[in-house]
């Protein structure tokens, strides 16, 4: 071997843990940015899941509103979104003109909004405007009708009561009565 062949070879031997070193931290790198990416994307599929299911919960109650009838809904938002400790999920009223034209692209004097937050997940709150007349009533005191018996009644409106699980909605109100009231019963699990 030749004196430049030889210089050469120990050169890059020299330079070898360096580089080794060098590839250790870009590995590094791109396994943090790519856990990252992970990460933003899961959160992103947890909230267009629960989107997802407050459109389909906000349309039952509508709908019970409107045709004065009786509707079953399976609520099942992604459980890693509303599982977590400080998780709001419920329905409010509002009655400043300035909020409901904001969030239901329409002046009111009142208008119902589901909530859900979650201060564990960033950029965790979504926000539905229920279109329901302002003078609804959520009642307290309903009895399940038949085959609903393992139902319990609850008031959407009480923060923790809008939870994973079975829904009926039923309108109660008597013909002809123009103020809705709404009776909201829950049962944990499946339907």
């Amino acid at each position: 071997m030749t004196l430049v062949g030889k210089f050469i070879n120990e050169r890059a031997q020299a330079s070898a843990p360096f580089e080794l070193f060098v590839a250790v931290i870009i590995m590094s790198f791109v396994v943090i940015v790519g856990y990252q990416a992970l990460e933003k994307v899961n959160t992103e599929v947890c909230l267009n899941t629960v989107d997802r299911e407050m459109t389909k919960f906000k349309v039952s109650l509508e709908d019970t509103v409107i045709r004065k009838s009786q509707n079953k809904l399976f609520f099942s938002p992604d459980e890693r979104c509303v599982s977590s400790k400080g998780t709001v999920m419920k329905i409010e009223f509002e009655d400043d003109k300035a909020v409901c034209s904001a969030r239901c692209n329409y002046p009111s004097d009142g208008c119902y909004v589901m909530t859900f937050s979650n201060p564990n997940i960033p950029n965790a709150f979504k926000q539905k405007c229920l279109d329901l007349p302002p003078y609804t009533s959520f009642v307290d005191d309903c009895t399940p009708g038949v085959g609903y018996s393992d139902y319990m009644p609850i008031n959407p409106m009480n923060e923790g009561q809008i939870k994973m699980g079975s829904y009926v909605f039923s309108n109660i109100s008597p013909a002809g009565d123009t103020y809705p009231k709404i009776c909201v019963f829950y049962k944990a699990g499946g339907s």
